[in-house]
């Protein structure tokens, strides 16, 4: 892991979060402090420990993975789904996607896999903030 990449920090199968390696910060949970710092140049996978001994896996940011810690703005598709809509249409290597709908973003990455590397996945998204959401 280098500086600026983005890792998932797996606590238990189902709390896990995205977090942004950064030199000079730490991540606090219920097991103690972090230090960003600790996880630079190690390798995903890795089991880090806190200051109270206790320890979080630091993972690499699957598709999968991404999805599972996403903040949903929207609703989701998850990996079954998303393995239905792909053998659904039909998707290889090589083909032209157009989506209606970024949203999270969680299917769009899974469409670029399947469609990697000579494919590509156009997208499209529109979200303008309402009065509710301006408050």
């Amino acid at each position: 892991m280098s500086d600026g990449d983005l890792v998932i920090v797996y606590e238990k199968h189902d709390n896990m979060k995205a977090a942004k390696v950064r030199e000079n910060l730490v991540l606090q949970n219920r097991f103690g402090v972090f230090k960003h710092s600790d996880w630079i140049g190690r390798l995903f996978g890795s089991k880090v420990f806190s200051n109270k001994s206790e320890f979080v896996y630091m993972l690499a940011p699957t598709p999968e993975l991404r999805t599972l810690v996403l903040s949903h703005r929207t609703q989701i598709l998850y990996v079954a789904d998303i393995s239905f809509v792909t053998i659904y249409l039909e998707l290889v290597p090589s083909c032209l996607v157009l989506e209606s709908g970024t949203g999270s973003g969680s299917l769009t990455t899974s469409l670029a896999r399947v469609v990697a590397p000579t494919g590509h996945v156009y997208t499209f998204d529109f979200h303008e903030k309402g009065p509710a959401s301006a408050r």
